[in-house]
């Protein structure tokens, strides 16, 4: 179970970014507090049913979207990416980050290659 409530919040916090809401925003919205949506991004919160659907009628999604496959807009735009990756970041030691920056630019690297 655990797996599906991260799950869930990420897809949250995602679909959260892409509209460009903040936490703040989106509780507001959802009519919950804001401390609640972090913890559902965050994967602490086992939310209802009814939770489920507030946020994702203030998301402007249907639920479906949150449980699709592959959940990311293929018109998602480069800032919406970015803030995902710096919110992945944010919470990982200097050494974990100059680790993924450091496999990031190998990566690149490869690609420009092609």
């Amino acid at each position: 179970m655990n797996n599906l409530v991260k799950t869930i919040g990420e897809r949250v916090r995602y679909f959260r970014l892409y509209r460009g809401f903040t936490q703040e925003e989106l509780a507001e919205k959802a009519n919950v507090h804001y401390t609640y949506i972090g913890g559902i991004e965050r994967g602490e919160r086992n939310i209802s049913l009814e939770t489920l659907n507030k946020i994702t009628e203030a998301l402007e999604i249907s639920p479906t979207d949150l449980f699709a496959q592959n959940y990311l807009k293929k018109e998602t735009d480069k800032t919406v990416l970015l803030k995902l990756h710096q919110e992945l970041l944010s919470t990982r030691s200097t050494e974990e980050i100059i680790i993924v920056h450091q496999l990031t630019q190998n990566i690149l690297q490869l690609i420009d290659r092609k």
